[in-house]
């Protein structure tokens, strides 16, 4: 079983938060520079989750889930922020894109 470290890119606030968690925080500003980070991170051997939260990614959701869709590890899952919130999803449209028909 390999091992690895959670990584959570977010907001200058939330940040320490993610920190007593244990979690090793990456600071973001913007959407752009949550992708450039998510993308360096990819490179990492230690990196065995990467969360990356909303509130840093907005508008940047579908290449975010593009890059989690390809990469093996680490895994990448976008979280709530405090000012975005995922989308609500619909079961049936889920149920017909992971049988192919979406």
């Amino acid at each position: 079983m390999m091992e690895g470290k959670v990584y959570v890119i977010t907001d200058e606030t939330t940040c320490a938060l993610f920190r007593l968690m244990g979690a090793a925080v990456v600071k973001s500003n913007d959407p752009d520079e949550t992708l450039r980070k998510l993308k360096e991170l990819l490179g990492r051997e230690d990196a065995a989750v990467v969360l990356v939260s909303y509130d840093v990614a907005y508008g940047k959701e579908d290449e975010i889930r593009e890059i989690a869709s390809k990469v093996p590890r680490p895994v990448i899952s976008l979280i709530p922020g405090r000012k975005f919130k995922p989308p609500k999803l619909d079961p049936n449209e889920v149920l017909m894109k992971a049988l192919g028909f979406g």
